[in-house]
């Protein structure tokens, strides 16, 4: 799907310039293009995108500079993130033609064509509020994908029908293989991953937001039952990093409006301290914190370069070792 993507996206980008484009190899990343028109030997490492949100563009930039010659290629980027690339000079190329190119004595800029039709797909039940719930436990989970289904439904708290929904949409895009009747392998982890954090934020993140809450005092000092409420977003990862000053408070909740007031002392406020969310895992009940994936994610959403280094921080210590 990726590789048809590219084509694609080298195909447009040939009948608005005139220009071919050769895919010169499949390492390292997604391949290396050479545009022999730009002159003899110009050649990119590109890495392919579904599409591009804010967050990805450090990594992006860190690419950009570990690679030299560096090209993203996606089927959507938006604007304010357009904007970014090409004031960080990271050239980039959409599916309908869209180019940025800036190096030494070359400048090629396109920003004429529509938004590709291409950019969705349609009906993915992995990518659902219901999928991404299965999601969050087969990331941190991964030899999970080959329990009984019912077994799968019951750990992740969805409907028995929705397991073999979520798997044919992750077998569709190519996360995962099937090796025989009970048996699935995976591939591209770290890419499910990016586009867990992507349609999270999104598909769920939305449906789960409860209220606004005010506190008086030290958030440290708040004692949470556990199996009930968690930390999630900074003070999470303050938590698991010490290495963060949280600014912006969140928690995941299964308790009421009353029981967060009687157990925490919080008061409702439209523009209070504290954000509630939706709990929607099992939570262990001897960890403080949402799951490391989860406080990822919302580390990347907010954004901030103090947030993308402890995103990578977790990301390292704790979500790595278990893709």
């Amino acid at each position: 799907m990726k590789q048809e993507m590219l084509h694609i996206a080298l195909d447009n980008f040939k009948k608005i310039t005139g220009m071919d484009v050769l895919l010169k190899d499949n390492t390292p990343l997604d391949g290396v293009l050479e545009i022999p028109a730009l002159g003899n030997g110009v050649h990119y490492v590109v890495e392919l995108k579904q599409e591009i949100r804010p967050h990805q563009v450090q990594q992006l930039e860190y690419n950009s500079k570990e690679y030299g010659n560096f090209m993203v290629v996606a089927n959507q980027i938006f604007p304010k993130v357009k904007e970014e690339l090409r004031a960080k000079g990271i050239a980039y190329l959409e599916t309908n033609g869209n180019t940025f190119i800036k190096q030494e004595n070359i400048f090629l800029f396109i920003d004429t064509q529509k938004t590709s039709i291409q950019t969705k797909e349609k009906g993915n039940r992995a990518f659902t509020k219901t999928g991404l719930k299965v999601l969050l436990h087969l990331l941190n989970n991964k030899e999970d994908i080959n329990l009984p289904q019912r077994e799968l439904a019951k750990l992740t708290k969805v409907g028995l029908g929705s397991i073999p929904q979520v798997i044919e949409g992750l077998k569709e895009t190519g996360y995962l293989l099937q090796l025989n009747n009970k048996t699935y392998v995976w591939e591209n982890r770290k890419e499910l991953l990016d586009r867990w954090v992507i349609e999270y934020d999104t598909v769920l993140k939305p449906k789960l937001k409860k209220e606004r809450y005010d506190f008086q005092g030290n958030w440290e000092d708040i004692v949470l039952v556990k199996e009930l409420t968690v930390w999630g977003g900074e003070p999470a990862a303050d938590i698991l990093t010490n290495y963060l000053r949280p600014e912006k408070l969140i928690i995941y909740t299964k308790e009421n409006r009353l029981n967060l007031m009687k157990n925490y002392r919080l008061i409702p406020k439209a523009n209070g301290q504290i954000e509630a969310y939706e709990m929607f895992w099992e939570q262990d009940k001897q960890k403080p914190t949402a799951p490391p994936i989860l406080v990822y994610a919302e580390l990347l959403l907010e954004g901030g370069k103090r947030n993308n280094e402890t995103a990578t921080k977790i990301f390292n210590e704790y979500i790595q070792p278990k893709l």
